[in-house]
């Protein structure tokens, strides 16, 4: 019975964290889908949990520290040292690196790979992007060896009805299409690729996100230094009110610097939003900040709307003119709601070790 509690306490002390931690990333991986008509085996990366009874030993457990902890103290310990690790750095302007994949790169579609009937080799399906914007065109490319015939048929998820059924042009035994973007596409897209390889049929099924834009970032309106922080306000033409969530990449040259989120209610026509990096993820000098990777998204306001998205007309957007000398180099301070958070975490620490 102690075992049992200690569990749940753990689980709660993580689900707690986790909601603190988790209120900026709107975004998770896209989830893709596969399936085929053929009795194969899908090519399966991450470990599978085992459906064995409860009666036989549990296989060993994988490394999933820091919450992977023998005891709740040692949890809730590490918990609040994390949270007070994170609020070194402003929510709105964490650091970012080049191994920040998913914020680098956050509209990256993951190849669907399946093994061919005799398991000799595999076949992958790849899309340029996951997530489109209206009208955008999508990219289709069927990669492996023995390709003979292939076509794709385009549905959305949520409906049965086929939207779109066309060949793919087969050359080296590849097959590639690009489909112009239509009004029909909106929201979930399903699209079933039925291909012939080496005489044997494959289906493979992926998913991906076609959006009508809710807005657009047009541009740069200014860009100043803020006491500690460097303020950079952008144009939008938004043609669905609500409230809107921005966020960019800043670079020093090649190297990123920090992911900015702004947050903010706008009205229909021409409207402002404005970014901040804070002094700690900005370096003393430079002559080359740049914003790349805009993600403009219109939040769901009711349970049960779909969250939208923006179109940026800009890929790259230079900061000149800025002198980063005149940033007030005080720390970040948290506010009330984030000292609090921390004040909770740290009296579980102690409720715990007192036990």
């Amino acid at each position: 019975m102690k075992k049992v509690v200690i569990i749940i306490i753990s689980a709660l002390t993580a689900l707690i964290i986790w909601r603190l931690l988790s209120s900026s990333e709107p975004q998770q991986q896209p989830v893709v889908a596969t399936e085929k008509e053929t009795p194969q085996v899908i090519e399966q990366k991450d470990a599978e949990v085992s459906s064995e009874p409860q009666s036989k030993p549990a296989p060993r457990a994988v490394d999933m520290s820091p919450f992977q902890l023998t005891s709740t103290q040692k949890a809730a310990k590490v918990i609040a040292n994390n949270y007070r690790e994170t609020l070194r750095y402003a929510p709105y302007s964490q650091p970012l690196t080049r191994n920040d994949t998913d914020r680098l790169e956050p509209n990256r579609f993951v190849p669907v790979t399946v093994p061919t009937s005799d398991m000799s080799g595999t076949i992958s399906l790849a899309l340029n992007k996951y997530r489109f914007i209206h009208p955008e065109p999508i990219q289709l490319t069927l990669s492996g060896e023995q390709i003979s015939r292939a076509k794709v048929v385009i549905s959305l998820v949520d409906d049965s009805k086929v939207i779109l059924e066309k060949p793919l042009r087969v050359a080296d035994s590849s097959a590639y299409i690009e489909v112009s973007g239509r009004e029909e596409f909106y929201g979930d897209l399903q699209l079933k690729v039925e291909a012939d390889v080496a005489g044997d049929p494959i289906t493979i099924v992926a998913q991906a996100k076609y959006e009508q834009p809710s807005a657009k970032l047009t541009g740069l309106k200014h860009a100043e230094v803020n006491g500690s922080d460097l303020q950079i306000t952008l144009a939008l033409d938004v043609k669905d009110a609500g409230v809107y969530r921005v966020r960019a990449n800043l670079y020093d040259g090649a190297q990123p610097l920090a992911h900015l989120i702004a947050k903010a209610k706008l009205s229909f026509g021409q409207q402002e939003i404005t970014l901040k990096a804070h002094q700690t993820v900005l370096p003393t000098s430079s002559s080359d900040l740049r914003l790349m990777t805009f993600i403009v998204e219109r939040m769901s306001s009711i349970p049960g709307e779909r969250t939208r998205f923006g179109e940026s007309t800009l890929s790259e957007l230079p900061l000149v003119d800025i002198d980063l000398s005149e940033l007030s180099r005080d720390p970040y301070s948290p506010n009330a709601k984030e000292r609090a958070s921390l004040e909770f975490l740290q009296g579980m620490a102690e409720q715990q070790s007192a036990r």
